[in-house]
């Protein structure tokens, strides 16, 4: 399972670019604004400006760089490739997603509300 800032177009971008390359329709998506993140007790005391990708897995929860990694990773194929780069030390992949994540709504843009799933992606994803 993904989680997301639902106004986030960055966010949002990197679930459409999941959903499309999951050719096996394994991962599920969940707004971190939503109900089954509170259940995670995810970034419930913390700021928007602050909030990470997360992604959980039968392993556990993971934040930031290593989740996109591991999602990259979960999908196979030619995505495993970038996904090489889980290898990189923790400190360099949180510096250069750290910039990414605290510029995402003045590079990428913001929602007005949260992503509102289409009828065919409603079965992926969770309140």
């Amino acid at each position: 399972m993904i989680f997301f800032d639902g106004v986030c177009g960055f966010c949002n971008r990197f679930v459409d670019f999941v959903m499309w390359a999951d050719v096996r329709r394994e991962i599920f998506f969940s707004p971190v604004q939503g109900e089954t993140a509170v259940e995670f007790s995810l970034y419930q005391d913390e700021p928007p400006r602050d909030w990470k990708i997360a992604y959980a897995d039968e392993e556990g929860v993971y934040e930031g760089a290593d989740a996109v990694l591991l999602v990259l990773r979960r999908l196979g194929g030619l995505w495993t490739l970038p996904a090489l780069l889980i290898c990189v030390p923790r400190p360099v992949k949180d510096y250069f997603y750290g910039i990414i994540s605290r510029n995402r709504y003045s590079i990428f843009g913001r929602r007005d509300t949260c992503r509102v799933p289409s009828p065919e992606e409603r079965e992926r994803f969770l309140p």
